[in-house]
């Protein structure tokens, strides 16, 4: 009872004394607010699993960094073990193992020869203590199989009540595969909050400079929301003029950003050949068209879309609402320029031609012939 009582306290006032978290905060503050009340840190005889998800580049690891930053004082131990799916690809589960413990006991030289060494120390080192671990960007369920082979297991033998694991991922499956008690979606930004971190990023203040209303409202409208799209190409306008402006978006139309479509790329990569194939078809015809039109034509086309369709919006690179398949305008720019890539500037060498004039001037290509 009296722990339980210093734990609440701690709860209450432990926010209002800590720093503001680093970084770029501008339109996340509700959403780390509604984060924090998924976590239900008041509760302290439960340990709490939550996943956040959401497409590259939407705020998924700014939002984790910023609550763990806001709450970690409040725990015995904690850690935030960045780009998990990378530490993973490198040096397995070990490589994870490492980084959680070396920051959960405070010791950069630790040493793990085997994962079941480490698997050991994370069982009697913190054991029966209040913990907040992160584990960002968590590519698949087995990197999350570091300590145990089941996160009952690791909730009921390794880590003390009150403690709480926040995990990131693009792949809601994996979230819901492990049995996280929540998945926390990340929404884009709403307009004001658009508005408000492009004018920081392009003119050092949070008003729109007078000329430069319409280039934008366009730039915004495009973004729909998205930070890492508002942030970057609000720098690479910093500092022009009206005229550079409109040369750079005209640019941007035709070569899209690589910082952002590189990021987005990544779920993309990590699909099976027939559900990418889903992806080119809904990028380059079927946007805001409706679901069952879609399937039928994609079951013609032989790709499966009973199980294609779910594995899409569980890797946040479509949605379906309301009986409408929706894919964000990045990701469909993502798709265009895939279909492209190859050979740029040959339509005729493209899987899918979308565009009238690039479809008139390849069929009149082959009259000629």
């Amino acid at each position: 009872m009296i722990k339980e009582i210093v734990q609440n306290i701690k709860y209450i006032l432990g926010p209002k004394f800590q720093n503001p978290p680093n970084g770029n905060l501008v339109g996340m503050e509700s959403s780390v607010e509604e984060l924090e009340k998924c976590l239900v840190l008041e509760s302290v005889s439960d340990v709490r699993v939550v996943g956040i998800s959401g497409m590259g580049g939407i705020g998924k690891t700014t939002l984790a960094r910023a609550l763990y930053e806001k709450i970690a004082d409040q725990y015995d131990f904690h850690c935030f073990v960045d780009d998990v799916n990378n530490i993973y690809r490198h040096s397995s589960s070990l490589g994870v193992q490492k980084q959680l413990l070396s920051q959960c006991l405070n010791d950069e030289n630790l040493e793990i020869c085997n994962v079941s060494k480490g698997t050991y120390l994370v069982s009697t080192m913190l054991r029966n203590k209040r913990g907040l671990i992160v584990l960002d960007n968590v590519g698949q369920v087995e990197q999350l199989h570091m300590f145990t082979r089941s996160r009952e297991t690791l909730l009921r033998e390794c880590l003390g009540g009150g403690s709480r694991i926040i995990i990131t991922s693009r792949d809601e499956h994996i979230l819901r595969t492990h049995g996280v008690n929540h998945v926390y979606q990340v929404q884009p930004l709403s307009w004001d909050n658009a508005v408000k971190l492009f004018c920081i990023n392009a003119f050092k203040c949070t008003y729109i400079m007078s000329d430069y209303e319409m280039l934008t409202h366009g730039v915004l409208s495009h973004a729909q929301g998205h930070p890492l799209a508002i942030e970057v190409i609000g720098k690479s306008l910093f500092g022009r003029n009206v005229s550079q402006w409109t040369s750079t978006l005209d640019r941007l139309r035709d070569n899209k950003s690589r910082n952002i479509m590189d990021v987005l790329r990544i779920s993309y990569d990590d699909l099976e050949e027939k559900d990418r194939e889903i992806f080119l078809d809904i990028a380059c015809f079927f946007n805001d068209d409706h679901e069952q039109h879609v399937k039928e034509i994609l079951n013609f086309r032989g790709f499966d879309p009973e199980i294609g369709l779910p594995i899409l919006v569980e890797k946040s690179l479509i949605t379906i609402s309301d009986g409408l398949i929706h894919m964000h305008d990045l990701l469909r720019d993502l798709g265009k320029c895939i279909v492209r890539e190859k050979s740029p500037k040959e339509p005729r060498k493209w899987s899918r031609l979308w565009d009238f004039e690039d479809i008139y001037k390849v069929m009149s290509d082959n009259i000629v012939k």
